[in-house]
C-alpha cells in the first residue's frame, strides 16, 4: 500500500490482537473489502511501545464460569476451534480438561454448577479422595471439591490462535497491514462524497487508509492515541497483571501429562489462582504457568501509555512470582521430585470495565469499539469478534445477546461528537 492509497475499505479493523483478528476474520466472510491494521509481536520488547495481550503460549479455555454471558461467549467460540484449525492448518487448542477447585458451599462453585446446567455442560464432582485417585499428583485440600469438565476445554496458545484468525481472514481476502495506527480522522465532506469513505486511518509510518467504517479493537491503548473523538474516553481501568512461568524438565513434564488446566478458589487465604499444565514454549523448554488474584497487593494500576509500556517490559512483580511458584509446587505433593529448573515472571495488562462485561458498541455511525476483556476474552475472542464484525458491517447492533449489556460507558459525560 502506498503512503496514501485511493482504495476504500468497507471495514478497517484497528488492533491485530485476539479480538481484532477475530473481528477481521468474521467481517471478511461477507464484506467486500476488509483490512486489519496492527503490529506483530516484537522480538525485543524494549524496542516497542505498543503491545498486545496475546504474547504467550498458554491461556485457559473453558465454558465453565460464574458469569453466564462469558460462559456463553466461550462455549460458542470453543465450538469453532477445530474448524478454524482445519481451515488454516494451525493447531492452537489443547483439549486436556478443566478442573475447578473450591469449597462446596462457596458462591463460586455454586455459580459454576448453575452455569454448567444452563449451558448443558457435563460436570463431574470429585471429593478430595476422588481427585487424588483421578489425578494422583494433586492435593486439593481437606473439605474442598473439584468440578471436572473433561470435554472441549483445556488451554489455547494465544499466539497461534491469533495466527489462525489472521490466516483465515487473509484467505478470505482481508489485507493484513503490519503498522501502528496513530489517528482516526473524519474525511473532508467533499472527499467523502466523491470516494465513498468517511474515515482516514493514519499510521506511524505515514500511511493513510480510507474506510467507510472503522472498528477499534485496541485494548489498553485505546485512549492513548487519537483514535476516538477528543471528547470521549472509555470508562475502563488498566491493571498490570503478573504471571509466573516455572520451567521443569521434559521428564517431569511427561509425568504431568494428564494434568488439566485448573482454577483454585482458596477461601482460607483469601485469593484465587489458575494453573496450566506443562506447555512447550518457543524456546523449546517446558513451563507450568500460574496466575494469582490478590487484589491491589500485586496489581499495578496504570494510567498512561508510558506506564503500560513499562509494565509490559517489567516482567511483573517479583514478590508475586515467588509466591506463585511456591503455591504451584505445594499443589503437587505426590511428585516431590518435580523441582523448578528456573522461574520467570511475565507481565500483561487487563482492561477492566465497571460492568465486568465487554464494550462492543458504535460510537458514531462510522466508528465502533470492541474492548474490555476483563481478563476473560482469550477463550471467547472468536465469538466476540463475530459480535463486533456483525455490528460494524451494519453500523448497528446485530446479535442475539442484548445490546444494552455491551454499551460503552464513558469516563465522564461529554457532548456528542460529529466524527
Amino acid at each position: 500500500m502506498s503512503a496514501s492509497d485511493s482504495r476504500v475499505y468497507d471495514v478497517c479493523v484497528v488492533g491485530a490482537g485476539m479480538i481484532g483478528s477475530a473481528a477481521a476474520r468474521h467481517a471478511s466472510e461477507t464484506a467486500g473489502r476488509v483490512c486489519l491494521v496492527g503490529p506483530g509481536e516484537p522480538k525485543d520488547r524494549m524496542s516497542r511501545t505498543i503491545f498486545g495481550a496475546h504474547y504467550d503460549e498458554g491461556r485457559i479455555t473453558r465454558a465453565l464460569g460464574d458469569d453466564p454471558t462469558w460462559a456463553l461467549l466461550a462455549q460458542r467460540s470453543i465450538r469453532r476451534y477445530r474448524d478454524l484449525e482445519r481451515k488454516t492448518g494451525i493447531n492452537f487448542f489443547n483439549d486436556v480438561g478443566y478442573l475447578v477447585i473450591g469449597s462446596p458451599d462457596g458462591d463460586y462453585v455454586r455459580s459454576v454448577r448453575e452455569n454448567a446446567r444452563r449451558h448443558d455442560v457435563t460436570v463431574q464432582t470429585l471429593s478430595q479422595a476422588q481427585t487424588r485417585q483421578t489425578f494422583p499428583f494433586l492435593e486439593i485440600g481437606e473439605g474442598m471439591v473439584a468440578l471436572l469438565d473433561s470435554r472441549n476445554c483445556g488451554h489455547v496458545s494465544p499466539r497461534r490462535l491469533v495466527a489462525a484468525l489472521q490466516t483465515a481472514a487473509h484467505l478470505q481476502g482481508c489485507d493484513l497491514i503490519d503498522d501502528v495506527v496513530a489517528s482516526v480522522e473524519r474525511h473532508p465532506a467533499s472527499w467523502a462524497r466523491a470516494a465513498g469513505a468517511t474515515l482516514a486511518v493514519r499510521t506511524e509510518t505515514g500511511r493513510v487508509i480510507h474506510a467507510k467504517r472503522v472498528l477499534l479493537a485496541t485494548g489498553a491503548f485505546t485512549a492513548f492515541r487519537r483514535l476516538l473523538p477528543p471528547t470521549l474516553r472509555p470508562d475502563v481501568g488498566l491493571t498490570g497483571q503478573t504471571v509466573a512461568l516455572v520451567e521443569i524438565s521434559k521428564s517431569d513434564a511427561d509425568r504431568l501429562q494428564r494434568m488439566p488446566s485448573m482454577y483454585i478458589r482458596r477461601k482460607d487465604v483469601g485469593r484465587w489462582f489458575y494453573i496450566l499444565p506443562p506447555i512447550r514454549y518457543p524456546d523449546g523448554k517446558f513451563y507450568l504457568k500460574i496466575g494469582i488474584g490478590h487484589g491491589p497487593r500485586w496489581e499495578a494500576l496504570l494510567h498512561t501509555e508510558e506506564e503500560v509500556r513499562d509494565w509490559y517490559r517489567s516482567g511483573g512483580n517479583p514478590e508475586a512470582v515467588r509466591v506463585m511458584a511456591a503455591e504451584l509446587l505445594a499443589l503437587l505433593p505426590a511428585f516431590p521430585g518435580v523441582k523448578p529448573v528456573s522461574v520467570h515472571g511475565d507481565a500483561c495488562v487487563t482492561v477492566k470495565t465497571p460492568t465486568e462485561q465487554l464494550y462492543v458498541d458504535m460510537v458514531t455511525p462510522s466508528l465502533g469499539v470492541a474492548l474490555g476483556g476483563n481478563g476473560w476474552s482469550a477463550k471467547s475472542c472468536d465469538e466476540i469478534g463475530r459480535m463486533a464484525a456483525k455490528m460494524i458491517l451494519k453500523g448497528r447492533w446485530d446479535h442475539d445477546l442484548p445490546r444494552d449489556q455491551f454499551k460503552v460507558r464513558w469516563a465522564e459525560s461529554q457532548p456528542k461528537s460529529k466524527l
